[in-house]
């Protein structure tokens, strides 16, 4: 699943949990579900902030300033 999917994943499960009167068991399954996504979220930004550090063109590792990483993701 690509990072773009995972993020807009996200955003239906807490569109969801805020709208919807869901019973504590679906809340809750929906909840884990989303904090699973954000950690798979968070990884891949940590490995594209790496690969940014590494891919440098003088080899030299250069402080990440933020902006869009790529969101092509192996999985």
């Amino acid at each position: 699943m690509k990072f773009s999917e995972k993020m807009a994943e996200i955003e239906t499960i807490v569109g969801r949990l805020e709208k919807e009167a869901l019973p504590l068991e679906e809340a809750l399954a929906l909840f884990e579900k989303g904090v699973a996504r954000i950690r798979e979220c968070q990884a891949y930004l940590r490995e594209a902030r790496q690969r940014v550090t590494l891919l440098s063109s003088d080899g030299k590792e250069v402080p990440f300033s933020g902006g869009a990483a790529n969101e092509e993701d192996g999985e």
